[in-house]
């Protein structure tokens, strides 16, 4: 007879035992689990079950009210070493119940990124977050970034972790790619953003942000304040200087540093809060390599001076390099880019184009008599911008040297102020004449100018802005009655340039007789153009000359004619007594 081993209820005991077994196992594990959740993130997933059985799927979607969509999709991966590991999806997510999840609409995915983030100050109220440095800068400030665009939302690290685990400039960016500013004193708006594109595209993308900014570090992040958006470029551009010596030389006699630089580097001396500095010119974090600045749209000239590019841009130069002629001039193929200085009545503009018209001299001496005067007393665009406005500006200059003698100069020697120059140079509002000319150099020279002080006169445009509307050399001024002719409307404008130190001039008015005067013939060096100018007193001694040299001839024979017949009587006289005596 069979004994039977397996009833019904030997079955029901060893299923109740099965389950015992597994629910103690479970029971021990978990338990075991949550003890290690300080350590190890990793209960954070269990206890977030219900939540990850949806949110760990890689295609979940969000449907907000105004019908945008985002992804609620959660890697499990971002737990693992997160400092929120003690906490419950909820603790954040508070408006979250299971009994309705996901029925609550939001708007738009902007309020839910919003509404998230402002769960950090549940925890993280205000008075802590200013004792940061960073923090207090911008925490009340309209457009501040969220905590959540620079922590992260489901990975937030310890801020020691944090910091070591961003490389490089990615530190800065995770504050700066987003869009926030700071008032100014002045209560101007300056953008703290940054353009991650630009500053990929940047000459400098392989700099950390510290190698400029040496004073920002992982460690101290300082808040400073500026009076203004100026005096904010004016400091940024100093550090330009740390690497590029070479440049800042050049600058430091150019036009554009006398006008904004002093003692201290500020623009409080001058006060002229326009005057360029490196970051115009060249931007802050989009520092273009030099090909940018090569073609017309990369120009920064025209930022400030739109009104002569737009001459420019018809000229011959112009127009070529439109056509994409790459040899054409830009403004800094004649001003350069960074030793900008005045260029008027000076040799520099003519080396200008002299340097790239090669052998142009030569080309002039085929038809051009007495060449090399002619380009050394005329300016290029005096003939070659036909429809300018032209004529003779006379400057005060070393006639050892060839330099100028600045507005500053003149002062210091004559002792006096601006105003008492300008009274000096324009008592009567007609015009210099050759007196007040000549005196203005014979109190110079008198004074101890340290050298000979004279006038040159060159024929130049009137008009600075003309000189870059140059036309084809067809169209040249090539008729000598233009300039050699008493009648020329070339001498009908005469002005004395006041050179200043800054590059700038101060122009005063001159009489056009001023240039046919003996007073300015012995205070001139150059000047005289046969035909146009002429010296009265001097036509009057070479008619005197040219008389006296046929009357001379005309009284000798005459005498000699009328005298004849007294010195034959003379002879015949002699005769008889030579003859008796012998």
């Amino acid at each position: 007879m069979r004994t039977r081993l397996w009833n019904g209820k030997t079955v029901k005991r060893g299923l109740r035992y099965l389950l015992c077994v597994l629910a103690f196992i479970m029971a021990t594990d978990g338990i075991m689990l949550l003890r290690k959740s300080a350590a190890d993130p990793a209960p954070l997933i269990i206890k977030a079950g219900n939540c990850m059985g949806c949110h760990a799927v890689k295609d979940s979607t969000k449907l907000f009210t105004n019908k945008e969509t985002m992804s609620v999709f959660i890697d499990q991966k971002d737990f693992q070493k997160t400092v929120h590991a003690s906490l419950q999806c909820t603790d954040c997510h508070r408006r979250v119940f299971l009994d309705n999840h996901p029925g609550r609409d939001i708007e738009s995915k902007k309020n839910f990124i919003e509404e998230s983030a402002a769960a950090c100050r549940n925890c993280h109220r205000d008075e802590q977050l200013k004792k940061k440095t960073a923090h207090a800068s911008i925490i009340e400030k309209p457009g501040a970034p969220l905590c959540t665009d620079c922590h992260g939302s489901h990975r937030v690290l310890r801020v020691a972790e944090w910091k070591l685990s961003l490389p490089g400039k990615e530190y800065c960016m995770t504050c700066h790619r987003q869009t926030m500013d700071t008032t100014l004193r002045s209560g101007e708006k300056l953008s703290l953003r940054i353009d991650p594109a630009n500053l990929a595209s940047s000459v400098h993308n392989k700099h950390d942000c510290s190698d400029c900014h040496t004073e920002y570090t992982r460690e101290a992040h300082p808040v400073k304040t500026f009076a203004s958006g100026r005096e904010h470029s004016i400091a940024v551009a100093g550090v330009c200087r740390k690497c590029h010596e070479g440049k800042a030389a050049q600058l430091r006699g150019s036009t554009h540093y006398n006008l904004s630089f002093q003692v201290g580097e500020t623009l409080v001396t001058k006060g002229n809060v326009k005057a360029p500095v490196c970051t115009d010119c060249h931007g802050f974090h989009a520092v273009g390599p030099k090909t940018t600045y090569e073609i017309l749209s990369g120009v920064p000239c025209r930022k400030c001076h739109e009104d002569i590019f737009r001459v420019y841009a018809k000229s011959v130069h112009g127009k070529a390099k439109e056509k994409g002629e790459h040899r054409a001039p830009l403004c800094a193929s004649c001003h350069f880019a960074h030793e900008i200085n005045f260029t008027a009545m000076t040799d520099k503009i003519k080396g200008a184009c002299l340097g790239c018209h090669k052998g142009i001299e030569s080309v002039h001496q085929k038809w051009l008599p007495n060449a090399e005067l002619h380009l050394n007393a005329i300016s290029c665009a005096a003939c070659h911008v036909p429809a300018s406005e032209k004529g003779i500006s006379l400057q005060l200059v070393d006639q050892e040297t060839g330099k100028p003698v600045t507005r500053e100069q003149i002062l210091r020697l004559l002792g006096n102020t601006g105003e008492e120059l300008t009274e000096l140079l324009d008592a009567h509002g007609e015009g210099l004449n050759s007196f007040e000319l000549s005196y203005l150099v014979r109190r110079l020279n008198a004074k101890g100018a340290g050298a000979k002080v004279a006038y040159i006169g060159k024929m130049d445009i009137m008009k600075y802005s003309d000189a870059h509307q140059l036309s084809l050399k067809t169209n040249a001024v090539k008729e000598c009655e233009s300039c050699h002719s008493k009648d020329s409307k070339f001498l009908k404008k005469v002005t004395l340039a006041v050179l200043k130190t800054d590059g700038g001039s101060d122009r005063y008015s001159a009489q056009p007789g001023a240039l046919s005067s003996i007073f300015t013939m012995f205070s001139s060096k150059q000047f005289y153009l046969v035909g146009g100018t002429r010296f009265e007193f001097l036509d009057w001694a070479g008619l005197l000359v040219v008389l006296g040299g046929i009357l001379l001839p005309v009284l000798h024979i005459t005498a000699r004619v009328l005298t004849a017949p007294l010195r034959k009587q003379q002879g015949k006289a002699k005769g008889p007594s030579e003859g008796g005596s012998k």
